[in-house]
């Protein structure tokens, strides 16, 4: 139980908190008056610090938040210690903040603890078992996600509270994922050794040297050549992996299926694609589908769903509902409040969505990385090959950025998705909550039976495991210390096998070929521009 001083600020703030609510399933928040402090775990206080400080006094844990935080205008940029009692990710941390101009500064007491500053100040301080930040969060609007209060324009006045609300629950919340990584390629393929601005054996030899990983997002319909020289190095190569994307390149083609059967049909196309590549040379393509243009329709994600695929990698989580100008977390449902929270999103079919962003100069964000990677998401930066038009070096500086986040984990897409995947002990039962339709697991020396639980409709899904086939939810025997790889199936599961191919259309072929070449063509063109 978590109080918030006065009740009347909790009354003030009833989206906020129900959305932490959901954030925080083991928390409750209870409105307390001055001196109300029995059964509590912790005290928050908005607006003052006075009951704040008065519950320290008593031995409670409190947080005591001052200012509201303000109307948006120019950023001002909070700067994170680089070592202290706080999550490991946000330390040396610089995160611009819209909502801060204006605040005053603390004036701390006497070995108190700064966590973070501004020019003017110390905005975050400890001291002992008191917290007190500049800024306090204001109210969610109708239908803002909690996801918005932490991104990369905006996140002081809630991360202290988080801190807090993680310290409180470290007992019993379920174990994240580790922090993971990879840059993600869209477009290239094997039919030579380079693709446009892209040379592989320059990018094995460079991810080597600044301990990278970088996944291509291969057309399938590409798949169907591979030079040898180019498989060759993949195979000898742990810095480089193939991904799924699409399956024609035509246009934006997962999102104009409407109908659940041509979906069915796109995806077990793309797949035979992939598995004939894969028999042809060797080279393992993870099941993780990139789609082009950032484009897919819910049909479309129920059939990856029902193939294959481990999960889906975009920008937006729900694209059918979140084109702009939409927010783009629109999503529909009960966990609209935290969508964009947990290591990945679900659909209604069960597909994991997990988020990408641009490395590109124009569109990264350094805090909204560090931010993701504080809510124990994936990160996959993204870019296409004429983003390193001027070589490899912004690829060295966002791997120096995602380094300094902590012990990272750089892999393939579908090392990633695996790994994504909390879990909890309680006695000798090992529970998990997957963030992917396939995953990876060591098993506990304390664990003798395992329940994999997905946070989506387990009626029509089954998990598949070395032992065999067990409803979800249903608890299994394991060996302890044993690696687990399991998939979840659904129950109207597609082989690829099955589902008749598509009749032949020359189009889709001739319009990759032509974006191919340009893009082949592309360090010529720039070459014969700087010489004119």
């Amino acid at each position: 139980m978590v109080g918030v001083h006065p009740g009347a600020e909790l009354r003030r703030r009833p989206r906020l908190f129900a959305a932490l609510s959901q954030a925080f399933p083991e928390v409750r928040f209870e409105a307390r008056e001055a001196g109300e402090t029995a059964d509590l775990a912790a005290l928050i206080e908005l607006g003052g610090e006075s009951g704040a400080r008065s519950a320290t006094a008593s031995g409670l844990r409190a947080l005591a938040a001052l200012e509201l935080e303000r109307d948006p205008g120019a950023a001002v940029v909070a700067e994170f210690a680089s070592s202290g009692s706080f999550d490991r990710r946000l330390h040396g941390q610089a995160l611009p903040d819209r909502h801060l101009h204006g605040t005053t500064a603390l004036t701390p007491a006497g070995g108190a603890e700064v966590l973070a500053r501004i020019a003017e100040g110390p905005l975050w301080v400890r001291e002992g078992l008191l917290d007190v930040v500049a800024v306090a969060p204001s109210e969610l609007a109708d239908a803002e996600p909690l996801r918005d209060r932490l991104g990369g324009e905006r996140s002081i006045a809630l991360l202290p509270l988080l801190e807090l609300l993680r310290e409180l629950t470290v007992e019993t919340a379920w174990r994240p994922p580790p922090l993971r990584a990879a840059f993600l390629l869209d477009d290239p393929n094997l039919h030579w050794p380079s693709y446009g601005f892209l040379s592989l054996p320059h990018l094995s030899s460079h991810a080597a040297a600044h301990g990278y990983h970088l996944a291509l997002a291969m057309v399938p319909l590409d798949a169907r050549i591979a030079h040898p020289a180019a498989a060759r190095l993949l195979r000898e190569s742990a810095e480089i992996s193939l991904c799924v994307h699409g399956n024609d390149h035509f246009g934006g083609e997962l999102g104009r299926v409407r109908e659940q059967d041509d979906a069915l049909t796109l995806a077990a196309q793309s797949l035979r694609r992939i598995a004939a590549f894969e028999r042809r040379t060797g080279l393992p393509v993870s099941r993780v589908m990139v789609p082009p243009h950032e484009e897919c329709s819910e049909p479309m994600a129920a059939a990856l769903a029902r193939t294959e695929f481990a999960a889906i990698t975009m920008t937006r989580p729900f694209p059918w509902l979140s084109a702009p100008p939409k927010h783009w977390l629109t999503a529909s449902g009960q966990s609209t409040a935290v969508t964009g929270w947990d290591p990945a999103d679900i659909t209604d079919s069960g597909l994991p969505v997990l988020l990408r962003h641009p490395f590109a100069d124009a569109h990264f964000s350094p805090a909204e990385v560090a931010l993701r990677a504080y809510l124990d998401q994936p990160l996959i930066l993204y870019g296409h090959h004429d983003d390193l038009a001027d070589g490899l070096g912004v690829l060295a500086e966002r791997s120096a950025t995602v380094n300094r986040l902590g012990d990272v984990s750089w892999g393939s897409l579908g090392a990633l998705a695996t790994a994504n995947v909390s879990w909890r002990l309680e006695g000798d039962l090992l529970r998990l909550r997957p963030y992917s339709r396939q995953i990876s697991i060591e098993v506990p020396l304390e664990a003798r039976q395992i329940v994999v639980e997905p946070g989506w409709d387990p009626a029509g899904e089954v998990v598949a495991s070395p032992a065999g086939i067990v409803p979800a939810g249903q608890p299994f025997a394991v060996a302890a210390g044993e690696r687990l790889e399991l998939r979840l199936r659904r129950l109207d599961a597609a082989s690829p096998d099955a589902v008749a191919a598509p009749s032949p259309r020359p189009w889709p072929l001739i319009r990759r070929l032509a974006g191919e070449t340009r893009d082949r063509l592309a360090p010529v063109r720039r070459r014969l521009r700087s010489r004119a």
